[in-house]
């Protein structure tokens, strides 16, 4: 279906400020170096924008679900033990992250220990429970059953991603050896290990 004359609009703008973010970060970003960038006038961003903040939970949104969205679809399409499907999930972090780390580095990670995103909880909060809710509803039997430790969606959201998020920035940093995806892998065996440890010792959210 073709564009319309406002999402091309919108995209233009978003694109430009994608481009930005990737050279100079978050807290560089200007709306008059959006405006220049895109060819596009500020009566026209603020229309469909509002803000620079709007843009900003524009293009959060978006890469938070492109991110997010790879890692749940990984986790419900594995077939087993639900613990390596997290497993899984970790492995298909590493490898959306492998595809382009500085976008990775930039449009995800950075935003992550933002000062923007704490003035922004509001927009996280609604739309973790968005990407969520398939992988919540693919869970639940399994904790019903025992086959996953009760424990709350965000830890296994940490446990998880963390692992891959830090190997990630020390790759990048350190230079570790090999490419990057080969160490997805690892990282999934290392997540769901973990996983099976904590329903193997029957591990519970505390009181």
């Amino acid at each position: 279906m073709a564009q319309t004359r406002s999402e091309a609009t919108k995209n233009r703008v978003l694109d430009a400020a994608r481009d930005l973010l990737m050279e100079q970060g978050i807290s560089e970003l200007t709306m008059k170096d959006v405006q220049e960038r895109s060819g596009v006038s500020n009566g026209s961003i603020f229309h469909h924008f509002g803000s620079k903040d709007g843009i900003l939970a524009a293009l959060f949104a978006a890469e938070r679900r492109a991110y997010l969205g790879s890692v749940g679809a990984a986790i419900i399409a594995h077939e087993g033990d639900p613990c390596d499907a997290f497993g899984a999930g970790a492995a298909a972090a590493v490898l959306f992250h492998a595809r382009d780390p500085q976008r990775y580095m930039r449009l995800i990670a950075a935003f992550s220990n933002s000062e923007w995103l704490f003035r922004n909880e509001a927009i996280w909060a609604g739309l973790i429970r968005e990407v969520e809710a398939p992988v919540m509803h693919w869970a639940l039997p399994h904790f019903q059953s025992g086959a996953l430790p009760m424990l709350p969606p965000g830890l296994f959201q940490s446990y998880m991603l963390g692992p891959a998020e830090q190997l990630t920035q020390v790759w990048l940093r350190r230079g570790m050896p090999g490419a990057l995806e080969d160490y997805a892998p690892i990282a999934a065996r290392y997540v769901a290990a973990g996983f099976r440890a904590l329903r193997e010792a029957g591990t519970t959210a505390p009181a």
